[in-house]
């Protein structure tokens, strides 16, 4: 799952400010107001595609960019933390690979038959690679991420600036956290 996972950037920590001047911390306070600030911002933030972003989009739909952005991070939030303690200790991917093997090796017979290896682990060298460049990027950010979205602006951006209407802005804002929380809960 972590090489279906779509390309981030860690480029824009724009939050919306409640009267008092404190950041509107969650996207499901009263009245959704992140998630209806957040589709109209990115209707019209100019937040630019990295490279890998860029090659991503191509052919997909507004929809399926939200879709896909919300599933794959969803489902992998868990193991991409992990990965990111691994990242910033310093390891490789043949070290990486060397430990699930042997977590591999450790399942029952019954289950390897199932899968192979190869899909088990789920993991290739170059989406190893792209996490950690991410993960540099993230480091590098001039303040941590505490939003699902902020590492997909770019790419939720991008699909929601061919999205004329705000109503339908809204449900796609809604949808990807929804979506998001249903599968990182699983």
């Amino acid at each position: 799952m972590l090489d279906q996972l779509p390309p981030r950037s860690f480029c824009d920590f724009t939050l919306p400010q409640r009267k008092d001047g404190s950041d509107l911390s969650s996207c499901r306070e009263p009245g959704e107001l992140y998630v209806r600030w957040l589709g109209e911002y990115l209707h019209t933030a100019e937040i630019p595609l990295s490279a890998d972003q860029s090659a991503w989009v191509q052919g997909r739909s507004p929809d399926s960019v939200v879709f896909e952005c919300s599933d794959a991070f969803g489902c992998v939030v868990d193991a991409l933390e992990n990965l990111n303690a691994g990242f910033d200790s310093g390891e490789t991917y043949a070290s990486h690979r060397a430990y699930m093997l042997s977590l591999w090796e450790g399942l029952d017979a019954e289950h390897r038959e199932e899968e192979s290896f190869e899909d088990w682990m789920a993991l290739s060298e170059p989406t190893f690679d792209r996490l950690r460049r991410e993960r540099l990027q993230e480091n590098e950010a001039a303040q941590p991420w505490t939003h699902a979205d902020i590492p997909l602006r770019p790419l939720l951006a991008w699909a929601l600036r061919q999205i004329p209407g705000p109503v339908e802005r809204f449900r796609q804002m809604d949808w990807f956290f929804r979506n998001f929380s249903d599968n990182a809960s699983k």
